[in-house]
């Protein structure tokens, strides 16, 4: 995805739509007020850590076309055929970096890399044209601020560039979280600017050659240009583009994709004002009106999708319908990450688990029962609320004068406040949970008064910050006590409908754990209207499988076949022989991660030769589903002689594709004249026309 744009300014032009693959600079008229930009997930190098990158390809496509040096020349002449002036990569791979991309530095291009994650962006900017100031490596975004070097003018303009490879699947907390904490990374470099400034104002010696200095450096920064661009992983009415286009996200608002999901405890917004999409600009489409999948990509003037690859997941999983959704927790994602961070669970590993089980079996019985659970949940409560609480805290000392409460709140301004709370609506709320927490029936003057004296813990006459959190985590869980009691229950009753007849009111160790794991799969994918769900238990294996297709159970059962001597089960040398054929190697892939560990399970259970039966097969390609690896799941059945991928409908149905609106170059305070098409019309009609689905010999993303 490709766009140039003029520097600098903040009208808004009509936008001409260029064609494919031909260089940028062509198409420049003002090479002193215009770069030109390239945004471009260019799909992970083949690299060892990406070894399985072949299994994407269509079946017909050579092997040696799929291989990282073949790959590697086709992005190399892509990405300077552009000859952009900025490059945005995303998926780049960090301990192969300097091979893969030093061909940039021949180039004239120097580069920011991100120092963190096994998905990388990089930047690359033109050395003749640029200089780079300030650098923040931040989640998933990589941010930058580059200054134009221009001969004919002192005052050098200045663009900020937030290169992103946002977090996909069920996530949009975090994606949201992601760009905002990028554009906040913008804001503070800003900020310290207008502090040196001002620091120059009020010294007591003012130079005015600094002033002017830092006034000017000031100036540059508040007149910046800004773009935000690269793979968004998602598309449509998204808190990303919430953020963007209109500046805020309010903590009630929710992504149509997923309504029952709180994005934030408060308020997310930026001080940049509104962005503005490029290819919205240039097509009229905003990905926001309807099923944009609808859209029939084979017309010139449609918004071309910028991820289009063979739609798998229709050969392989039946529709998800209400009744029979994903397996997930009753908790709801926010209580759930509340749960989490009480019991520090990050990777939800066996060692965490176990020390989260020590952490709640208080009595040390080696059972969890309901007074332990209600007092896990109301310390998860108080951490999911946290954020709230201390900014009621701050609420509620706020508006005293900088002497007045300075220490703490004297038993009149205490009383002063709860009177206030009832004003609105939410403070009556409030104000009833204070209430219950201090054991009062009423808000009166002497109920207030003996409060008072019961929180003021030191004595002093004075309620201090301490003092008054502690009251306030009170508060809060007695707002929500009724959904604590009923989370407890439900925290047992799932238990009571798997194993017909049990009525304990303890869970044991294994229980506790599938309990832990179910709350995992809630924070990383489980949740409604996802359409996959993460594959952690058995239970939630079986209800993966119940949504195979005929025909890939036809297919698994067909491989089976092959590689079992008896028909009903696997050995060990059987599973080998498949591993080898289709990973090339034993050790790597999720399929031996698979059956290594069904086996070591096994083997713990008997002393006698175990195997695998034909359900432990298919809860093997449940768990290979459940993480998406579609093509994977295909490639490994075809290589071994399954026929999946001919059953598609006929060639000129768009059905055979899977489409994607997920990248994006936003920008403000700049002029777009012009943004690039992504395919050529030769190109556009051998995917779409003849089947020829990405990546593949001509393109390799």
């Amino acid at each position: 995805q490709q766009q140039k744009t003029p520097v600098m300014d903040n009208s808004i032009s009509p936008v001409q739509i260029l064609p494919a693959r031909e260089p940028l600079s062509s198409f420049l008229v003002d090479d002193e007020n215009q770069f030109s930009l390239l945004s471009w997930n260019i799909l992970l190098p083949s690299s060892q850590d990406n070894w399985w990158c072949h299994k994407q390809y269509a079946g017909n496509v050579d092997m040696d076309k799929r291989q990282w040096t073949f790959r590697q020349q086709l992005i190399q002449e892509r990405v300077l055929h552009s000859a952009a002036d900025i490059v945005c990569i995303q998926e780049a791979h960090g301990d192969t970096f300097e091979d893969d991309f030093g061909f940039m530095k021949d180039a004239g291009y120097d580069h920011v890399l991100h120092k963190k994650f096994r998905f990388r962006c990089a930047t690359f900017f033109l050395r003749e044209k640029f200089t780079l100031e300030q650098v923040g490596h931040k989640d998933r975004a990589l941010v930058t601020t580059v200054r134009c070097k221009q001969q004919q003018q002192t005052q050098k303009k200045v663009a900020h560039i937030v290169n992103c490879h946002l977090s996909g699947g069920a996530a949009p907390e975090r994606r949201l979280r992601q760009v905002h904490d990028a554009l906040d990374q913008i804001r503070k470099w800003t900020n310290a600017l207008e502090q040196n400034y001002v620091k120059q104002k009020n010294g007591n010696r003012p130079s005015p050659k600094n002033i002017a200095k830092a006034e000017q450096a000031l100036l540059d920064y508040q007149n910046a240009g800004f773009i935000v661009c690269g793979d968004f992983n998602s598309d449509g009415n998204t808190a990303v583009r919430k953020l963007l286009v209109e500046g805020s996200v309010d903590p009630d608002w929710h992504e149509p994709q997923y309504p029952d999901l709180r994005l934030s405890s408060k308020q997310r917004k930026q001080p940049f004002g509104s962005f503005i999409d490029a290819f919205e600009m240039a097509f009229g489409g905003n990905v926001c009106d309807g099923d944009y999948g609808d859209v029939d990509s084979l017309t010139n003037d449609a918004r071309p999708a910028t991820y289009v690859v063979p739609n798998l997941a229709s050969l392989l999983l039946l529709p998800i319908s209400e009744a029979n959704g994903p397996p997930r927790t009753e908790f709801g994602p926010q209580v759930a990450q509340g749960i989490a961070e009480t019991l520090n669970l990050n990777d939800f590993c066996e060692t965490e688990i176990d020390l989260a089980f020590e952490q709640v079996d208080h009595d040390r019985n080696g059972l969890i029962d309901q007074d332990e659970i209600q007092k896990l949940l109301v310390s998860a409560y108080v951490s999911t609320y946290g954020q709230q609480i201390k900014q009621e805290r701050k609420n509620f000392f706020r508006g005293f004068g900088a002497d007045e409460g300075a220490n703490g709140l004297t038993k009149e301004q205490f009383m002063n406040r709860l009177i206030a709370l009832q004003k609105d609506r939410e403070g009556e709320r409030k104000a009833f949970g204070l209430a219950r927490g201090l054991g009062l029936q009423k808000l009166s003057k002497l109920d207030m008064e003996k409060a008072f004296e019961s929180i003021d813990l030191d004595g002093n006459g004075l309620l201090d910050e301490e003092e008054f959190q502690t009251l306030l985590e009170t508060m809060y869980v007695t707002i929500y006590g009724e959904e604590i009691t009923r989370h407890r229950a439900e925290f047992f009753e799932g238990f009571q409908k798997r194993i017909e007849g049990d009525t304990s009111k303890e869970l044991t160790r294994k229980q506790f754990t599938d309990r832990l794991l179910e709350l995992h799969q809630e924070l990383e994918g489980g949740r409604k209207g996802s359409q996959l769900a993460e594959v952690r238990t058995d239970a939630d294996a079986q209800k993966m499988i119940e949504r195979f297709t005929p025909l890939l159970q036809d297919a698994l059962d067909e491989v089976f076949d092959k590689f079992s001597s008896n028909g009903a089960t696997l050995t060990q040398e059987e599973v080998n022989a498949f591993l080898l054929k289709t990973n090339g190697q034993l050790g790597r892939g999720g399929t031996y991660r698979h059956t290594s560990a069904m086996f070591e399970k096994k083997m713990d259970q008997s002393t006698e030769p175990v195997e695998l039966t034909r359900d432990d097969w298919y809860k093997v390609f449940a768990r290979e589903l459940a993480e998406g690896k579609w093509w994977q799941v295909v490639y490994d059945l075809e290589v071994c002689g399954s026929d999946l991928r001919s059953h598609h409908s006929n060639v000129n149905s768009r059905d055979r594709f899977y489409q994607g609106w997920l990248d994006y170059i936003y920008f403000k305070s700049l002029v777009c004249t012009s943004v690039q098409d992504v395919l050529t019309e030769t190109e556009r009609s051998l995917v779409y026309k003849d089947g020829d689905a990405l990546p593949n010999e001509w393109h390799p993303s």
